[in-house]
């Protein structure tokens, strides 16, 4: 059976980002929280270009769990604002530019119509691309995504039917919180934990640079 473990010589071949802090940076700037999520959104385009410029093959950016649409109505409209404006316009125009394929993971079926349909263009507008894979977790919960394998599985592996089906190699969290809330959990097994005290939008090019470089000069086990 396939199993989530990465190749210790390979290098890196799939970055797991959480982007938290958002509310956190609003406040610390007197803005809105649209502004910090747009914010937020041109740093993601830009950290995703970079890395795919290094030669990473695989990003999985974790954009909202299923439990974030719990939130006050007036949040959940502001980051679905910013979503689409990165659905519409600035995921396309990096992924065509860059050649990136975007896949989504995530129970999207509950939010707008028209969102879905727009995720669903993005999807096949950049499917026949190979260089780089972008995965986006949205309204992301691993039971849902686990319940999806089980259900699309006739034959073969159960891993290939996962949303999100390589594993990690490491993973960025902003914030200061030094959980992974759900992201990813069978795909993180083995992967590298950088937990950085700073808000996501106060992340620094130089900071994920220097996140890559210290992995790569990790001499991974991997359990052996």
């Amino acid at each position: 059976m396939k199993m989530f473990h990465p190749n210790a010589s390979s290098g890196i071949k799939h970055i797991g980002i959480i982007p938290d802090g958002g509310r956190r940076w609003a406040k610390a700037n007197n803005l809105t929280l649209l502004n910090s999520y747009n914010e937020t959104r041109k740093k993601i385009a830009e950290f995703v270009i970079i890395l795919a410029q290094l030669g990473i093959p695989e990003i999985s950016l974790f954009l909202s769990s299923r439990e974030n649409f719990k939130r006050h109505q007036q949040e959940v409209e502001a980051f679905n604002s910013a979503t689409s404006v990165a659905i519409l316009e600035t995921i396309p125009q990096m992924a065509l530019r860059h050649k990136i394929r975007v896949n989504v993971a995530g129970d999207i079926s509950h939010l707008h119509k028209d969102f879905i349909k727009s995720i669903d263009q993005l999807v096949e507008l950049t499917r026949h691309f190979e260089r780089v894979k972008l995965n986006l977790l949205i309204s992301y919960n691993p039971a849902d995504e686990i319940n999806h394998a089980i259900k699309n599985t006739d034959s073969g592996e159960f891993i290939n039917k996962l949303w999100v089906n390589t594993p990690l190699d490491l993973i960025i969290r902003t914030g200061g919180a030094n959980l992974l809330s759900n992201f990813l959990p069978l795909q993180a097994g083995y992967a590298r934990l950088y937990f950085s005290e700073k808000l996501f939008n106060d992340l620094t090019l130089n900071d994920l640079l220097q996140y890559t470089i210290e992995y790569s000069a990790l001499e991974r086990k991997y359990g052996e």
